[in-house]
């Protein structure tokens, strides 16, 4: 399983490599990522494999990258409401 958990990327060149770069210097591996760091609140969405997200938070915050935590998309895996839950449900019937 992934845990997805938010981050607030500068809306500059260069933003989304430097996260990219912190992950994988921890040896964390992206699994998917949602969002645009170039968009006007540069709010992304990653998820990384379950028994990596301490490690990866860890690695962001070490990068000067902030985390958003918050009810649906809480660091720890928490909670799988909101846009991303709605995701990962797929399409009512």
């Amino acid at each position: 399983m992934s845990s997805w958990f938010s981050v607030r990327l500068t809306p500059r060149a260069g933003s989304l490599a430097a996260a990219s770069a912190g992950l994988a210097a921890a040896g964390v591996a992206i699994e998917s990522i949602i969002g645009s760091p170039e968009s006007e609140d540069g709010l992304t969405h990653l998820a990384v494999a379950d028994g990596d997200v301490q490690r990866a938070v860890a690695a962001l915050k070490a990068a000067g990258i902030a985390i958003e935590a918050d009810e649906q998309n809480a660091p720890d895996g928490g909670g799988d409401s909101g846009l991303i839950g709605a995701l990962l449900r797929g399409p009512r019937s």
